[in-house]
């Protein structure tokens, strides 16, 4: 018999504008490239303030923006951030099966205004995400080139905190604390809850509480000290406390100060983390168990070969926006329906899986949030790509 669970997390949740179908190769772009790491310029991959950009650039970035879209608008608006859209496909996944809460806050603006409508729309119970009253809403705007790194496609990112910056690490509540399941989601783009991860994630442990962590660039701390690895929390006692941290290689290397996937995960062990999924664009996806949480495994899992075959094909209109996002959100899925079930220790294979197809298919649209038409929807469009990665593979549970 499963029963229910109940999964909080605290973290990232902002409006997503996409602009597709760009070039960084262009011309265009050119002047507006990082040159060193750190000094506000705009880099493939990982993320930049709004107001580093500015200082680099010498120009407010709204008005360079139609330069390099061509002064197209928006191709969409969405839900964003590594917490709430990581929670809302797994919410998605679970069906009734589990309760998923988001805590944090928004601007008392048209952004926050939009954020709660769209929210409503979703399985998660949004009661803790509070207003923010004389703070604009946290936003990024995310500039797309389909054809970067051979066809895979990457993004730039471009943040604005806003009011972010006020949500305190003493606003979850008991009921947070109480949660079977804890997310601490792209934290870095709320720097009281960030800076306080370590507290944090000791306070859920003494509760009993299972603790993921899924990560976003941290560009605070890059332009703060771009020579030093990355601190996530006060201290690396972090690590000892996190169950499953999942995070993508640029960050996994920027957290570590290695320079290699291995030289990362290494670091990730011997600082005590439990778990670790690190994600590699359209590469392989390499994991790690101890034996405490899931049964012990060290090995890498491929991307999905349906999913690659259906983009190289060009059956899609989508970007590659949300995908680790939504790999983590599948990942979440299966660990929640695995505690459920609670037969000892998980699998991280199979919770593997549903993260590598929910992240693929996060490819086939734009933005990271899929609003469903009814409930089980999403879930029947993936399960498809499920059962052929799990033939494919070999890798059945």
């Amino acid at each position: 018999m499963s029963r229910n669970i109940t999964i909080s997390g605290v973290g990232c949740c902002l409006v997503d504008r996409l602009y597709n179908h760009l070039s960084f190769g262009s011309d265009l772009f050119a002047p507006f490239l990082s040159r060193t790491k750190g000094d506000g310029g705009l880099t493939p991959g990982q993320l930049v303030f709004k107001e580093e950009f500015d200082r680099f650039a010498g120009v407010d970035f709204l008005e360079t923006l139609p330069r390099l879209t061509g002064g197209r608008q928006a191709a969409a608006m969405n839900i964003g951030g590594p917490c709430i859209v990581a929670l809302i496909h797994a919410a998605q996944l679970s069906g009734d099966t589990a309760t998923y809460r988001f805590y944090g806050c928004h601007g008392d603006d048209d952004d926050g205004r939009f954020l709660l409508s769209a929210l409503g729309k979703t399985p998660v119970d949004v009661g803790a995400y509070r207003p923010e009253r004389n703070e604009v809403t946290a936003s990024t705007i995310v500039l797309s080139d389909p054809d970067y790194d051979n066809g895979n496609g990457e993004r730039v990112f471009i943040n604005t905190i806003g009011a972010s910056w006020k949500y305190a690490p003493d606003e979850p509540d008991d009921a947070f604390f109480a949660s079977d399941v804890i997310v601490f989601g792209g934290t870095a783009l709320v720097p009281q809850i960030h800076d306080s991860l370590t507290e944090l994630l000791v306070a859920a442990k003494a509760k009993g509480c299972f603790t993921i962590v899924n990560t976003v660039f941290d560009y605070r701390n890059e332009k703060a000290h771009p020579d030093r690895k990355w601190p996530l929390g006060r201290s690396d006692d972090s690590y000892r406390n996190i169950d499953l941290l999942i995070t993508d290689c640029e960050e996994a290397l920027r957290l570590s100060g290695e320079t290699s996937t291995a030289g990362a995960m290494a670091f990730f062990k011997s600082h005590g983390a439990a778990t670790v999924l690190i994600t590699n664009g359209a590469n392989d996806v390499s994991l790690y168990s101890s034996g405490k949480c899931f049964t012990g495994i060290e090995t890498t899992f491929p991307v999905s070969e349906a999913v690659a075959d259906e983009l190289r094909q060009g059956k899609h209109k989508g970007d590659t926006t949300g995908c680790g996002d939504n790999f983590a959100g599948g990942v979440i899925a299966s660990v929640v329906a695995q505690l459920g079930q609670g037969d000892g220790l998980l699998d991280l294979a199979e919770a593997c899986r549903w993260g590598i197809v929910s992240g693929g298919f996060a490819c086939f649209y734009m933005g990271g949030t899929w609003f469903e038409q009814y409930p089980g929807e999403k879930r029947a469009l993936i399960t498809p790509y499920y059962e052929k990665y799990v033939n494919r593979t070999g890798h059945a549970k």
